[in-house]
């Protein structure tokens, strides 16, 4: 046996009762001595073996064929066949930390640039709890089979600050009595089965942020793969024990869902609203007109959507829901501030051609936050009509910026616009949409209306947020509302 795999026998010892001098062993008196301190078959410590060996997470399946084997021939012939097998592997140098800490994974939130909801939320509550508690970011590679630490420029996608690591590092973490951390959906096959086992039989504690359950319950507007690998995500979410809902609408979702595992036996986790803070950026004056003239919308009435262009967003509907706006003779400019695009052919053919015909539409891609927050103050009102939503973060931001807001008459966008200057509608109906547009135009006692309302938005900070998500990460949570009681509309307070 080489001296890697001696060195990671010692360290299934270690970690199985830290007082013994594992230096001292090796050989059949290593074998032995860990036969002795693992006792009888158990997953957990199947788990634990079997990662640090391989210096890889398995999957639940192959921790619970190890197991079944240790039940029939014990553990030290087991364990033999597994070092032998690890001679030709790829991670046969790694070396191997256990780890009983938190872990965070954000392995989307440091491989991309995306500025969507999801990577909003795990940067700014990230960067606050990296200032304040020990942590580690973690992410996986090679096929989502190995757990390891952010490197330099991973990490500054995340909280802005350079690490520790400046390249690939060969340490593969493993979790074991550990608190693992999920502020992203993880919809990749390989890295939700994996997280599946780390809830399993990783850690003694799991948190995750439930943003919605969209892919399921209007899978309709999803990509194609969406929905069968979103609910391979679900399943990886079963053995949480929390999940804390952005909404007290997506909260309801997971309730559904939970309700749905009793088939199954499973208890699922605990489900708490913890709702996303109400809090917008900011512009100065001469921020907010340097805008103005770079865009050319010196003297216009602004109508301003902000999101992506996919089928959920709805956009296409509220193209022709201008369309008759400006058929009536009313006179804005329309205004979206968006990112990615996907199945939006529809809209981009129709916008080309709305345009042709003289109607202003100003398109937006990657722009900085001051153009957004420019934006929600110059405009007369924003429109989010989306078809579901999490959260809806237009909506809030829109509000806190002083600008009424049209949304869908439903969910999360209802709950959170209603009486704080939001004009609900039916967004399936592109003439609800248009007439919410005229009245907003024609209707000056209710457009003040609507403008006092959003001073009414109660008001909370990220910091509010990064603070409450940490309790639940740090303690258990109270026990869930009962599947068929689901829980009262909230606010964040």
């Amino acid at each position: 046996m080489n001296s890697t795999m001696t060195a990671r026998l010692r360290i299934v010892g270690r970690t199985l009762d830290p007082t013994a001098d594992w230096s001292r062993l090796r050989g059949k008196a290593l074998y032995s001595g860990l036969a002795e301190v693992l006792g009888k078959p158990e997953e957990r410590n199947a788990y634990l073996v079997l990662a640090v060996l391989r210096a890889a997470i398995p999957t639940v399946e192959r921790v619970r064929a190890f197991t079944r084997a240790w039940q029939i021939s014990g553990v030290e012939p087991v364990m033999r066949r597994v070092v032998a097998s690890q001679r030709a592997t790829p991670g046969r140098r790694a070396h191997v930390t256990v780890s009983s800490g938190v872990l965070v994974d954000v392995t989307d939130t440091s491989t991309s640039d995306f500025v969507t909801g999801i990577q909003r939320v795990a940067r700014e509550t990230i960067t606050r709890w990296s200032l304040d508690h020990d942590i580690t970011l973690v992410r996986w590679v090679r096929g989502a089979s190995i757990l390891r630490e952010l490197n330099d420029d991973e990490r500054a996608r995340v909280v802005g600050a350079t690490g520790s690591q400046t390249a690939e590092t060969r340490e593969v973490i493993v979790p074991f009595g550990s608190t693992f951390v999920l502020p992203e959906i993880a919809v990749d096959r390989a890295r939700a089965d994996r997280v599946r086992t780390v809830a399993l039989f990783g850690s003694a504690r799991s948190v995750a942020v439930g943003f919605d359950c969209i892919p399921v319950t209007t899978a309709e507007t999803a990509g194609d793969s969406m929905p069968g690998a979103f609910s391979r995500y679900l399943s990886a979410l079963a053995p949480f024990s929390a999940i804390a809902a952005i909404s007290g609408s997506s909260a309801q979702e997971f309730f559904g869902w939970k309700r749905m595992l009793a088939g199954a036996g499973l208890s699922g986790p605990d489900i708490v609203d913890l709702s996303l803070p109400f809090e917008s950026g900011s512009a100065t004056a001469e921020q907010i007109e340097t805008v103005r003239r770079q865009l050319g919308l010196v003297g216009e009435r602004i109508v301003l959507s902000v999101g992506s262009h996919e089928p959920r967003k709805n956009h296409l509907n509220l193209l022709h829901a201008a369309e008759l706006c400006w058929r009536a003779g009313h006179e804005f400019t329309l205004v979206f501030a968006g990112g990615n695009a996907w199945k939006s052919e529809r809209f981009f053919e129709t916008a080309d051609e709305l345009r042709r015909h003289g109607r202003r539409i100003v398109m937006l891609t990657g722009v900085e936050d001051v153009v957004i927050w420019s934006l929600y103050s110059m405009a007369t009102v924003s429109v989010f009509c989306s078809l579901n939503e999490g959260f809806g973060l237009p909506v809030v931001e829109s509000l806190a910026s002083g600008t009424p807001v049209i949304t869908s008459d439903f969910g999360s966008m209802r709950e959170l616009g209603e009486g704080h200057g939001a004009l609900t509608v039916d967004p399936r109906s592109p003439a609800d949409l248009a007439t919410a547009l005229d009245r907003i135009f024609s209707d000056e006692s209710l457009y003040g209306r609507l403008l006092a309302e959003t001073g009414t938005l109660p008001h909370s900070t990220w910091e509010d947020y990064a603070r409450r998500l940490w309790g639940r990460v740090e303690t258990p949570a109270s026990p869930s509302t009962a599947p068929d009681d689901p829980p009262r509309k909230s606010r964040t307070r």
